[in-house]
């Protein structure tokens, strides 16, 4: 088993098997890079934004950035998997659409040469030197990316529950990112109570409604500092109410200033 750190093309990349999995170890994350998933064994929920998936052994799982997601151990049962986490520069525009366009799970239980790709994680990581292994690991990731860009993804992905109040909400979030918004407005918009909005939002995306809707805008904000906006144009593009509360948020998500553009 393995989890390291590879640079700035490959964030994270692991194997890893945990015994006794609980649901307060995995937090709701988001992140500005993606990830690939492969769910080996186990009995675990994973919430994708608002849509809880059953995995089944083997099933390939594609998270694109700025995507919520967590997973939601369902019993003490032995949880193992594989996850890569990387830069979306690594992908073409034309694969980026092929691999983080619906459906973002298929199962590979039948093709022999994607798992090959994975098990080949494990004998890298086995035989080679650090170095050779970080090598190796991005040679195989880039393999991996292109071998799925051609896959046929008609075939039927893995079922999924959806709560279709939290899925508007989600929408209407990311739809109106640069506005002010509140748990008022959205209960307001929806016709259900504030309170109700706030614990079916909590139930359901293991996040309060607030710290998603910060943590959504301070992430699109990186952003646009990334590509070049100054930290005062940010956080009034985002409806943040002065740039000491766009700057506090920013440092508590990011870890640094935006000024630094981590």
């Amino acid at each position: 088993m393995f989890n390291e750190k590879i640079g700035e093309s490959i964030f994270e990349i692991s194997h890893k098997i945990t015994d006794k999995p609980k649901e307060d170890y995995y937090n709701t994350h988001i992140h500005q890079h993606c990830e690939i998933l492969l769910f080996i064994k186990g009995n675990a929920h994973y919430n994708i934004d608002g849509h809880l998936f059953e995995p089944n052994p083997y099933d390939l799982i594609f998270i694109p950035k700025g995507t919520y997601h967590c997973l939601l151990p369902q019993s003490d049962t032995i949880y193992e998997n594989y996850v890569i986490d990387f830069s979306d520069s690594l992908l073409s525009e034309n694969q980026s659409e092929k691999l983080f366009s619906a459906p973002l799970i298929f199962n590979i239980k039948n093709d022999t040469d994607l798992v090959r790709f994975f098990t080949l994680l494990d004998y890298y990581y086995e035989k080679y030197s650090y170095e050779d292994f970080c090598e190796c690991s991005l040679l195989l990731l880039k393999e991996i990316l292109i071998y799925c860009s051609y896959r046929d993804k008609s075939q039927p992905q893995t079922d999924y529950k959806t709560n279709k109040l939290i899925n508007n909400i989600i929408d209407y979030i990311t739809e109106n990112i640069e506005k002010p918004i509140t748990a008022i407005d959205i209960s307001n918009l929806f016709a259900f109570s504030k309170s109700y909005i706030q614990n079916t939002f909590s139930q359901v995306m293991h996040i309060g409604i607030k710290h998603y809707i910060i943590q959504k805008k301070i992430f699109a904000a990186q952003n646009d500092l990334i590509l070049g906006l100054s930290p005062n144009e940010v956080a009034n593009k985002y409806g943040f109410s002065d740039y000491s509360s766009f700057f506090r948020h920013y440092k508590r998500i990011i870890g640094c200033s935006p000024r630094k553009k981590a």
